[in-house]
C-alpha cells in the first residue's frame, strides 16, 4: 500500500471545478425572460407618463387658397412654434417626435384686415391609437396672426450662363420651371421688386447641366430683395441648359418577309447616304442609324423608287432642317410566278360537317430566287383553310394560309381567302380524281 502511494506523482495544484454548460443557459434565459417582462411592464402596463414636444411649427390650412381667394395674406404670426406636453403610455409617446407631430390653424374665419386669434388643432401620426394620448399642456391656446390686404405680382425668372463647355458641344434654349413667379404681399413690399434670377455654371459640360435653388428675387438695381412677408407661388426653381452636339447618322431602308438568301438580291441606293443630327450626347449615342421605311416583300417590284421625308428621333433635330432622301430599290435574279394548288386542309371544322374546295382550286403568287423559283411545283405548297368560324351547313368565305415545303429562298405574296361549301354529307371523291377537289370530314 504504502509502496503504491509511493508510486503517485504529489498533486501540486488543486483540481478546476467542471464547466457547467446546462447551468450557464439557464442563467441567460433567466436573463432573457427578465429582460421580457421588463418591456412588457415598461410599455404595456406602466402608468402614462408625459413627453413634451417643442417648437412645433403651426400650419394654416387655407392661406393659399381661401384666405387668398378674399384678396387677404398673413402678415405676421406665420411663423410661430408651439410646445406640447402629451399624456398617454410609452407604447405611444415613442411613435412621435417634432417632425411628425402636427399643428394646424385654419384661417377660414378669417374675413377683414387686421389682428385675428385661431384656434388649432393637433394631427398625430399614423399608428397613434387617437383615443389613447392627450395634450396635457400647451404653450400657445391660440395663435394671433395679423392679416393684411393681398396684392399679387408677376415677375419674370432669369438666368445667367456662366462658363464655356467642352470642345465639340454647344447649347441650347435654356429651360426654366416656372418662367414666371407669383408673389403675393402688401403693395410696398411688392414695388421695388423686380425679377428672379439664378446662375448655372456650364465650365466643361459634355451633358445637360440642371440646376434647382431657392427662389432669390432680385429688385431693380440688380440688388437681391430679402423680405420674409414676400410669399412666392413655388419656393424652387429649376433651370436646364441643354448642352448638345451633332452626329452623322446613316439612313436605310428595312426590309421584312423576304425568305433567305433573296434579300442578297436586293439593291438599295440612298441619297443621302446620311443625315446630320443635334441633340444631347446621350441620346445621339443611342441612334446608330435612322430608319425611313420597312418594306414588306409584298411592297416590293423589280424596280421602285421611293422618296421618304426624314424624320429625326425624339429629342433630335436635323441640322440641315427638313429633308428628303430617295430610295432606289432593284431587285435582281429575282422572279415571280403563279401556282394553282388544288390540294386544300380544313383545319378546326366542326364535327359532323364536310367541307368541299372549288374546282379551280386556288391559286397562289410566288416571290424568290430564278433559280429556285422556277423548280417550284404545286407538290410543295401546303394550303390550310382556317374553318373555326364555320357553324353549319352553306357557302362561307375563309381565310387561308399557304406555305412552301423544300425551298428556303422562296415566298408566298399576298394574302388569300378561300370560298367553299359545307355539307354534312361526305362528298364522292372519284379515285382517278385524286386531289381534284378536296374535302376533308372534320378531325
Amino acid at each position: 500500500m504504502s509502496e503504491w502511494m509511493s508510486d503517485r506523482e504529489p498533486n501540486t495544484e488543486e483540481e478546476k471545478p467542471r464547466f457547467n454548460r446546462s447551468k450557464v443557459v439557464r442563467i441567460v434565459i433567466s436573463i432573457l425572460v427578465a429582460i421580457a417582462m421588463w418591456l412588457y411592464v415598461d410599455l404595456e402596463r406602466a402608468p402614462e407618463r408625459t413627453m413634451t414636444i417643442r417648437d412645433i411649427p403651426v400650419e394654416f390650412s387655407g392661406e393659399n387658397t381661401t384666405l387668398a381667394d378674399k384678396n387677404l395674406m398673413l402678415l405676421s404670426g406665420y411663423d410661430t412654434t408651439i410646445d406640447l406636453k402629451i399624456r398617454g403610455p410609452k407604447r405611444e409617446l415613442v411613435k412621435m417626435n417634432r417632425d411628425n407631430v402636427r399643428v394646424i390653424a385654419s384661417t377660414s374665419s378669417i374675413d377683414s384686415v387686421g389682428v385675428h386669434q385661431l384656434d388649432w388643432t393637433v394631427s398625430f401620426p399614423d399608428g397613434v391609437v387617437r383615443t389613447n394620448v392627450s395634450v396635457e399642456k400647451a404653450s400657445l391656446s391660440q395663435i394671433t396672426v395679423t392679416v393684411g390686404e393681398l396684392y399679387t405680382k408677376e415677375v419674370p425668372v432669369e438666368c445667367h450662363v456662366v462658363g464655356e463647355v467642352a470642345e465639340g458641344y454647344f447649347t441650347g434654349d435654356v429651360v426654366l420651371d416656372p418662367e414666371v413667379l407669383t408673389l403675393r404681399a402688401q403693395r410696398d413690399d411688392l414695388l421695388n421688386v423686380s425679377c428672379a434670377k439664378l446662375t448655372v455654371d456650364i465650365s466643361g459640360a459634355t451633358r445637360s447641366v440642371v440646376q434647382t435653388v431657392d427662389v432669390q428675387l432680385y429688385d431693380y438695381d440688380g440688388n437681391p430683395v430679402e423680405n420674409s412677408n414676400i410669399r412666392t407661388n413655388t419656393s424652387l426653381i429649376q433651370a436646364k441648359v441643354p448642352v448638345l452636339t451633332t452626329r452623322e447618322v446613316e439612313l436605310a431602308v428595312e426590309f421584312s418577309g423576304v425568305p433567305g438568301a433573296a434579300m442578297n438580291s436586293i439593291k438599295c441606293d440612298i441619297t443621302p447616304k446620311t443625315v446630320r443630327l443635334n441633340g444631347e450626347a446621350d441620346v445621339l449615342d443611342s441612334i446608330d442609324k435612322l430608319v425611313l421605311a420597312t418594306l414588306h416583300v409584298d411592297d416590293l417590284e423589280l424596280h421602285q423608287q421611293n422618296s421618304y421625308v426624314v424624320t429625326p428621333p425624339d429629342g433630335t433635330w436635323l441640322v440641315n432642317g427638313n429633308e428628303v432622301a430617295t430610295a432606289d430599290i432593284t431587285l435582281e435574279g429575282i422572279e415571280e410566278k403563279s401556282l394553282t394548288a388544288t390540294s386544300i386542309e380544313f383545319d378546326k371544322l366542326p364535327s359532323g360537317l364536310y367541307a368541299i374546295a372549288p374546282d379551280g382550286g386556288l391559286t397562289v403568287r410566288l416571290w424568290g430566287l430564278s433559280e429556285e423559283i422556277e423548280a417550284v411545283t404545286a407538290e410543295n405548297l401546303r394550303v390550310i383553310a382556317d374553318m373555326s368560324a364555320v357553324t353549319g351547313q352553306g357557302t362561307v368565305t375563309v381565310p387561308v394560309t399557304v406555305t412552301i415545303s423544300g425551298f428556303n429562298d422562296v415566298t408566298v405574296r399576298g394574302t388569300y381567302e378561300l370560298t367553299v361549301t359545307v355539307t354534312d354529307v361526305a362528298p364522292t371523291v372519284p379515285e382517278t380524281a385524286e386531289g381534284a377537289a378536296a374535302s376533308h370530314p372534320a378531325a
